[in-house]
């Protein structure tokens, strides 16, 4: 039985995430600043900032 909206919590989250990992792909560090306080100004919680910094590092690990 479905209990709400089209959208969970789990689905909002994926979508912050993907947000920012698209953020950190295509703004250069040197116009963004320190990544966390630059992730909170888009609205991700201290979670999806820290689940996007940690993807965004595995990425650049394999690059």
């Amino acid at each position: 039985m479905m209990t709400g909206g089209p959208e969970t919590e789990d689905h909002i989250e994926t979508d912050n995430v993907e947000r920012g990992l698209r953020f950190l792909d295509e703004t250069p560090r040197h116009l963004r600043g320190p990544s966390v306080p630059a992730l909170k100004c888009l609205c991700l919680s201290t979670k999806d900032a820290c689940q996007v910094l940690r993807i965004h590092g595995m990425k650049m690990a394999r690059a």
